[in-house]
Formats: structure tokens, C-alpha cells, sequence
């Protein structure tokens, strides 16, 4: 299935709680993109799907995938900056800020780790293309 394509009804969900208290249900881009390139979510080899990925393309997964990592890095660090500024600031204030901050930054470290861990993978299949072939390769029997 080349990357291009995008099948949401086919992603995991994944869930997050709402204002009112109750749990939404919403697939975030990475998660319907990791989803499409593990192939199996409980496959035990990492990021199986990668392994029939051209070289180029990994090396462009990898680039935009660890890309994607640093952002999640700076927004983590404004985040901290914003926590530290608002430490500063009138109390009364940090009891609405705090948990949407505290959320946004569990978001952005979650996700920074996903996609370093993409990056890591898809480098990995580009440089040991043994390894890649035969995974692509037990795949079409499984």
C-alpha cells in the first residue's frame, strides 16, 4: 500500500479526554500513519511495514520523521518556558493554565518519541537492506 494513501476507518483510534469530563475518541496523523506503516500493530518486529519501503523513501521517512521530532522538541520547550513564565504570574490563573499545559506537553513528549523512534527505524531499514528484504519477504507469506 504506498504511504500516500490514507484509510482513517483503518487506524487505531485513540482517545482523549473532552471539557465535560467524558473520553472522545480521534486518530490523530501519526497514529493513522503508524498504523498504516507497522502493518500489524501487534506485530512483534518494529515498524514492519517499513521494511518495504524503498531506500530513498526510508531515507525520507527517516529525515521527516526525525524533523517532526525536533518540533515536538521546541514546542516542548516553549511549553516548559510558558510553565516557568506562569510560575511567575498571578496564581489564580495557573489553576485553568496548568492542566492544558501539563496535557499539551504529555501530547508533544509522546508523540516526539514516536517519531524519533520512526526516524530510528526507517534508518535502520535503509542501512541493513538484508534485514528489510527478508522481513518484506516473511510478510507476504504471513
Amino acid at each position: 500500500m504506498p504511504l500516500a494513501e490514507n484509510h482513517a476507518h483503518d487506524a487505531l483510534p485513540a482517545t482523549g479526554a473532552v471539557a465535560d469530563g467524558t473520553i472522545a475518541t480521534f486518530v490523530t496523523p501519526l497514529d493513522d500513519a503508524l498504523h498504516l506503516l507497522q502493518t500489524d500493530p501487534g506485530h512483534s518486529l518494529a515498524d514492519p511495514g517499513l521494511a518495504r519501503l524503498t531506500p530513498a523513501g526510508l531515507d525520507r521517512l527517516s529525515v521527516a520523521a526525525r524533523q517532526q521530532a525536533d518540533r515536538n522538541h521546541e514546542g516542548i520547550l516553549l511549553l516548559l518556558e510558558l510553565l516557568h513564565v506562569a510560575q511567575r504570574t498571578d496564581a489564580g490563573n495557573q489553576g485553568q493554565l496548568m492542566p492544558t499545559v501539563v496535557r499539551q506537553l504529555r501530547h508533544h513528549v509522546e508523540d516526539q518519541h514516536r517519531w524519533q523512534s520512526l526516524a530510528d527505524n526507517a534508518a535502520f531499514y535503509r542501512d541493513n537492506r538484508q534485514v528489510a528484504e527478508r522481513i518484506a519477504a516473511r510478510l507476504l507469506h504471513d
